[in-house]
């Protein structure tokens, strides 16, 4: 991957570049400690709300019994899911996303930092986020696979964040207002100026708005011509993963799925030095959240109490 080709640069002195990770995880006041697992569709930051949606439905957002820094929300195998993403403030705001460990728009390992590819909302603007993205023009859609068959796996990226989705969310700098002439810090080695070596100097970030009301992306950096660079195919993957036997001990992954249109384009953004929302989500099929203390049975009865009048459709199978 040729370093030209990078479509963001960070913006902010070194220093700062790792407090992405001290942001506080979303309030779980759902949960209460009865013992009883409760549920919702959307998990609310103080920037974003999310919400998982599976096949197009805004799946139950569960907390485990104890475990109130996290979501956890039901993988079913060979299904496609993505997120939807709500910004819920008057300006604008980023959004870093990593899914199994790697950040979705360039297919990286993630370090959660603020100098990572990451989409850009516009004040009030809902995105789509339905897969890795292999150019500004397409994506491949997340669906669920056994762990062995996850994108991460097969790119030699298994790390120890699979299972999980991480969502940060950083305000934008605003313009400062400077009297005199200003100078620039510059990092190691960077020769451009008359500046010396050593100094820091803040960078400017690139980030991807998007086309017709489409998701914002920042744009991929290891593409090539509408296609990411990796040993997989859609057909395959999805084959693959739903014909795939099911397995007491299996775990999910995210898998490298169909080919989707799904243009975005690039935009200027300066990131905060920290995020403000960092929203963490955990999907295992319906066994491990089981055995994690989480009550599915109880998912059934609740819409079978609520009950709901409609037309008659057709059958299924």
């Amino acid at each position: 991957m040729q370093n030209h080709r990078n479509l963001i640069r960070s913006l902010a002195a070194c220093a700062a570049l790792a407090l992405a990770l001290s942001a506080a995880p979303a309030s779980a006041s759902r949960y209460d400690d009865s013992g009883a697992s409760r549920w919702d569709r959307s998990a609310n930051g103080s920037l974003v709300d999310v919400q998982m949606l599976v096949e197009g439905q805004a799946a139950p957002l569960y907390f485990a019994p104890g475990r109130w820094d996290r979501r956890y929300f039901q993988a079913l195998r060979g299904h496609n899911y993505a997120l939807r993403v709500h910004n819920r403030t008057d300006r604008r705001v980023g959004v870093l996303i990593a899914v199994d460990g790697l950040n979705v728009v360039n297919g990286e390992r993630s370090k959660l930092r603020r100098n990572e590819a990451m989409y850009v909302l516009e004040p009030w603007e809902t995105a789509t986020i339905r897969g890795w993205r292999t150019s500004l023009e397409q994506v491949r859609q997340f669906v669920f696979v056994d762990e062995e068959r996850s994108y991460a796996e097969r790119t030699g990226q298994a790390n120890g964040d699979m299972g999980w989705i991480r969502v940060l969310a950083f305000e934008e700098r605003r313009a400062v207002a400077w009297f005199g002439q200003p100078e620039l810090k510059r990092l190691p080695g960077d020769t451009r100026g008359g500046h010396a070596d050593g100094d820091l100097r803040e960078r400017e970030s690139r980030d991807v708005r998007p086309q017709a009301n489409e998701a914002p992306v920042l744009g991929a950096d290891r593409m090539q011509k509408g296609e990411m660079n990796a040993p997989l195919t859609a057909q395959k993957s999805l084959a693959e993963g739903r014909a795939a036997a099911p397995q007491a001990d299996a775990y999910a992954g995210t898998g490298w799925g169909e080919r989707r249109e799904d243009p975005v384009r690039e935009t200027s953004f300066v990131t905060a030095a920290t995020a403000s929302d960092h929203l963490v989500f955990r999907y295992e099929y319906a066994s491990s959240l089981r055995a994690l203390g989480i009550d599915l049975a109880g998912d059934r009865l609740r819409h079978r109490e609520r009950g709901e009048l409609g037309f008659a459709k057709p059958p299924k199978w």
